[in-house]
């Protein structure tokens, strides 16, 4: 029964970056609270709902009650009841909170629907945004879901007319999008041990000097991601991951981002005595030092989730905003929807680090990132820049992500898509066995592709070492199936599992529609 008469709908609202989208959807969801409902918003980064709160109790009078991983388990007993009795009216929650027991739930709102963070890729492998438009469903409840830049595949469903759109085409007191300006690293070389150009140094001087508020973004955390000595030209690297210790120099360790294992920097050399450490490449903490080092008067913050997901983090914000702190040095985390008035200058230290790769989302992944990131800057009405340092010549990409209309570069993608039977025409189904040991992992790979190979409604690609060959001490290795966008896929697989007894010790994890393929 419906007592709304709001049946279920996907509303997609597209707005470009500080162009009111928070209040329009609070506008809609009032309207569903005064009918006596209650409402789901989430979030793809809970840590840091401290702005967004405020701004909701600003706009609704009463706390929402937030719900992550992180709160008590007392808090967690009194949501869950709260939420059953109809007593709590809106939750605002990560992907776990769509499995809350609401009682009369009448509409589901997904902020920045395109964020890979909605993905859960360890134990139960799901994906919140496509989880929620099925609950609503079930439901027969409207879901919008909100964003600057749509997903590949909620773009198709718009296209295919299987989501309504609805489009802020301004920014909030008609803000202008930043201006964008490429600094050529051909022509003006680096100094050695350093990471910004002089060229670059000089533009901040002019923004600094008009008061205005600078982020150097590097998508890195850590200090340096690559340790090596220049004795015996050893790496650091993990002993359970394949894949390198980065340096975190604030903690004084070496420690692996995939499991966690921390190590000291000090070893003995096979030459001779200690090794002797050259740092590669920078993260946010080495440009941070070299920040501090030009602009020693300046207050300066790192922004990365090392740092922001503390009990501080809500001091720092408030410094930020008020524009206590001239220079922010951040990764991806400070693109997730802040508020900053006072930002307009943003350096985007290497953009050639992060236009490579071997993953199929990579350019959707980008425009979506820098799309948001440059959403931060200007957002009061002040003209605001970003600056790409680049070595490479061919500024096509920067050109393509800065675009004011990301539809144009969503249609070529979805065209290129189309030409290869790529996601989100064809299925992709990704299979990654894990075992202890290499050989034995290997047959066994191929011993299970041979079984579900006539099994399965699609073609089974692999079995390949997968890029993080050793995660947590285990091999991996990985098989893809594609197959038609049907869920004949998923049904010939399940029952092909079912029969195929894997050796002891040997585990198989199933990703349908995978976005990570590490």
């Amino acid at each position: 029964m419906n007592i709304s008469n709001q049946k279920f709908r996907v509303h997609v609202l597209q707005g470009t970056t500080g162009s009111g989208k928070t209040m329009v959807y609070f506008e809609a969801l009032k309207e569903i609270i005064n009918k006596g409902f209650q409402g789901l918003i989430l979030l793809p980064e809970i840590g840091l709902t401290g702005q967004f709160q405020n701004k909701f109790i600003e706009f609704f009078g009463f706390k929402p009650a937030v719900w992550h991983s992180g709160i008590t388990k007392k808090n967690k007993q009194i949501i869950w009841s709260g939420i059953a009795n109809d007593k709590i009216k809106v939750v605002i929650g990560a992907r776990s909170s769509l499995f809350l027991p609401f009682k009369k739930l009448g509409l589901i709102i997904v902020d920045e629907e395109h964020d890979q963070s909605y993905k859960q890729d360890e134990g139960v492998t799901y994906n919140a945004r496509d989880m929620a438009i099925s609950r609503a469903s079930f439901e027969n409840i409207p879901i919008n879901l909100i964003t600057a830049v749509p997903s590949i595949e909620t773009y198709d469903n718009i296209k295919k007319g299987k989501y309504s759109l609805s489009k802020l085409d301004q920014r909030y007191l008609n803000a202008s999008l930043p201006n964008y300006e490429i600094i050529n690293l051909n022509d003006s070389k680096l100094e050695s041990q350093s990471w910004i150009s002089k060229e670059t140094i000089d533009k901040v001087k002019f923004h600094l000097e008009k008061k205005d508020q600078v982020l150097f973004f590097l998508n890195r955390r850590g200090f340096s991601p690559h340790v090596l000595c220049k004795k015996c030209f050893t790496s650091y690297s993990c002993p359970n991951c394949s894949i390198n210790l980065v340096y975190h120099k604030n903690k004084q360790n070496l420690l692996c981002h995939y499991c966690g294992y921390k190590a000291l920097l000090n070893r003995d050399c096979s030459k001779e005595g200690k090794c002797d450490f050259i740092f590669s490449g920078p993260g946010v903490e080495r440009i941070s030092e070299e920040i501090k080092k030009i602009f020693p008067t300046k207050e300066t913050t790192i922004f990365s989730s090392d740092t922001m997901n503390k009990k501080s983090s809500s001091q720092i914000l408030e410094k930020i905003i008020n524009n206590e702190i001239q220079i922010l040095i951040g990764t991806q985390l400070i693109s997730k929807g802040f508020h900053f008035p006072s930002l307009n200058c943003i350096v985007v230290v290497d953009i050639d680090l992060s236009s490579q790769g071997h993953d199929l989302r990579g350019a959707e992944k980008n425009l979506q990132l820098y799309h948001q990131l440059s959403g931060r800057a200007g957002r009061t009405g002040k003209p605001a820049t970003v600056y790409f340092q680049t070595y490479n010549l061919d500024t096509k990409m920067i050109t393509d992500i800065t675009n004011k209309d990301p539809d144009i570069f969503l249609d070529k993608e979805l065209e290129i898509r189309r030409e290869n039977n790529l996601p989100p025409f064809q299925r992709f189904i990704a299979l990654i066995i894990t075992g202890n040991n290499e050989r034995e992992l290997e047959k066994e790979a191929y011993k299970f592709k041979t079984f579900i190979e006539g099994a399965v409604d699609g073609r089974v690609l692999g079995p390949v070492n997968a890029p993080i060959f050793r995660l947590k001490r285990r091999f991996r290795v990985r098989l893809l199936i594609r197959g038609r966008k049907s869920l004949k896929v998923q049904n010939s697989l399940a029952k092909a599992i079912e029969k195929f007894k894997f050796t002891t010790g040997m585990k198989l994890t199933v990703d349908v529609d995978p976005i990570n393929f590490n």
